[in-house]
């Protein structure tokens, strides 16, 4: 389980909106949404890679000291259904059970007139931001050649995936 937001390096929460589409039928079995009620009202917590048999994936990044005797509701959807959520919402999606996919789309969306920008050293996300960080500097390594002297900043891997939606762009 995780928050969103922990992978976001712009604020304020309450102006960004993470929204989950089915693109086909989505359940308990083929893991379907599973979110815990009324945590978008909360925090952003401290996450890490989850103690998972097998591991994860990198820069996957679950609740530190997550309870999982939380109340949970699973989120059922057929094809084209869309859930929109606070990206502080505590969520996650069970494992596939099935010999079936679980397609679906994830887009987030943030205001650009009210967000900015933040630094993230010293916070909760320093971590993620410098795996991020290695990651880039890796693909542009394969693709340009050398890439140690290359200066970025978590921020600026946003910036460089960021796309309006409408209007003109401003902060983001």
């Amino acid at each position: 389980m995780h928050q969103d937001l922990h992978y976001f390096p712009f604020r304020p929460a309450d102006f960004i909106c993470c929204a989950w589409t089915a693109m086909e039928k989505v359940n308990r079995a083929n893991g379907c949404l599973v979110v815990v009620p009324g945590t978008h009202k909360g925090t952003l917590l401290p996450h890490e890679y989850p103690k998972w048999e097998g591991g994860v994936n990198k820069a996957y990044h679950g609740i530190q000291d997550y309870d999982p005797s939380m109340p949970r509701t699973y989120v059922e959807m057929e094809a084209g259904d869309t859930v929109f959520f606070h990206p502080i919402l505590i969520h996650g999606s069970g494992a596939n059970r099935t010999e079936g996919f679980r397609k679906a789309i994830s887009c987030h969306y943030a205001n650009d007139d009210l967000c900015r920008y933040i630094d993230v050293k010293n916070s909760t996300q320093e971590e993620l931001s410098k795996e991020i960080i290695d990651i880039v500097k890796k693909r542009v390594q394969r693709h340009h050649g050398d890439a140690d002297d290359l200066e970025l900043d978590y921020a600026d891997i946003w910036r460089m995936r960021a796309r309006a939606v409408n209007g003109t762009r401003a902060n983001l």
